[in-house]
């Protein structure tokens, strides 16, 4: 079983983020391009355990809403509330400039590939999620914001 960002997905999300630029408008929401990164890079932050999150989850949230979430549903809805934690207006990571946010975040696919499953820390919404679990729902948070700016 593949738990890693393999080649094949790596190839896919780096010709994506090689389409944004510092100045791409989004499509929805309130967040600029660079915010999205920093944003993103916070949730590969939290997975390593480079920032703290409060542990929120309970059996509805992990056994129902994470499936459905990462499983079922076919794209994310727009508009939705995220964790304090990757909230810049909350206690989300200040955005650097554009250039150093996409270079940290194709870091961080590296990074999270060699981190042992053992060290990953819990979701603050889902919790304690296996290696496969935490890179299903990154790849499908990834691609809600990739989306949002129309690559």
């Amino acid at each position: 079983m593949n738990n890693t960002f393999d080649d094949s997905i790596k190839l896919s999300i780096n010709g994506r983020l090689d389409k944004l630029t510092p100045d791409i408008q989004r499509h929805w929401g309130k967040m600029d391009v660079t915010q999205m990164l920093t944003h993103m890079n916070d949730a590969f932050r939290i997975s390593l355990g480079m920032k703290s999150a409060i542990d929120t989850s309970n059996f509805y949230k992990h056994h129902i809403m994470f499936p459905a979430a990462v499983y079922v549903l076919p794209f994310w809805p727009k508009g939705e509330t995220t964790a304090p934690e990757l909230d810049q207006q909350q206690k989300g990571s200040p955005p650097r400039d554009f250039y150093t946010e996409l270079e940290f975040l194709l870091k961080m696919i590296d990074v999270f590939n060699e981190r042992e499953e053992a060290k990953l820390k819990p979701h603050p919404m889902f919790g304690k999620l296996t290696k496969k679990q935490w890179r299903d729902l990154l790849i499908k948070h990834l691609n809600h914001h990739l989306k949002q700016f129309g690559v």
